[in-house]
């Protein structure tokens, strides 16, 4: 799969197709984790939830990875005012890896914090497997793991039909458009749990369909 080619038009189709709901899922949890000093985050996209969290973890190594070289150069556009600036005065430090997970590996044990916004949707059944586990190796015991994504709710049929057409419809267009080899959404809870991560809270928008969730691994 490759998301160059939608990495210039992404922010205006992500507004047509949920309005500023996307956005309000990634920065859900943010507040609870400004403690945390490292942090990984994968798939990050045209860098808007990057830059919310430089805001709020000033004193944050970020490590910022994607598989897209043109969702990375939004990125770094994005927040490059940011890094030069802040960076000077002690400010979040952020660093971009362009790399393709699964297969990138992360140092293992390095970081309190991992996100993965929108992203774990992208996989087959095997390929999540292994990405989760590598992100959870990459964490510290301790660590947070902030994850926002679709799902089909546990609702009624209305809810559960329109969520169905709606996921559907846009796996048909990743395909198309980004080659994009899943047709099906997984569920990544019982992977993160079996890795010693424990939902914490869980928040949902547009009847279910869309939520973000705040894990932590004891310590």
């Amino acid at each position: 799969m490759n998301f160059d080619r939608m990495a210039p038009h992404y922010r205006w189709l992500e507004l047509l197709f949920a309005g500023g709901t996307l956005q309000r899922c990634r920065t859900a949890w943010l507040d609870k984790v400004t403690h945390c000093r490292s942090v990984l985050i994968t798939g990050e996209g045209d860098g808007r939830f990057l830059e919310e969290c430089a805001k709020r973890l000033p004193e944050a190594d970020i490590l910022c990875v994607d598989g897209s070289a043109g969702m990375l150069a939004q990125a770094q556009k994005r927040t490059q005012a940011r890094t030069e600036d802040d960076g000077a005065r002690g400010g979040a430090r952020i660093t971009f890896q362009h790399a393709m997970l699964p297969g990138w590996e992360p140092p293992a044990g390095q970081f309190d914090l991992i996100v993965t916004h929108f992203f774990l949707d992208c996989f087959t059944p095997e390929d999540l497997r292994r990405v989760v586990e590598s992100l959870a190796g990459a964490a510290k015991p301790d660590a947070i793991w902030l994850l926002a994504d679709f799902r089909v709710p546990d609702r009624p049929p209305p809810a559960r039909l329109r969520a169905r057409m709606i996921i559907a419809t846009a796996y048909t267009f990743f395909r198309i458009v980004t080659g994009l080899k899943v047709g099906r959404l997984m569920d990544p809870f019982p992977l993160l749990e079996a890795r010693g991560f424990r939902l914490e809270r869980i928040r949902g928008w547009s009847w279910g369909m869309l939520y973000s969730s705040i894990w932590r691994r004891p310590g």
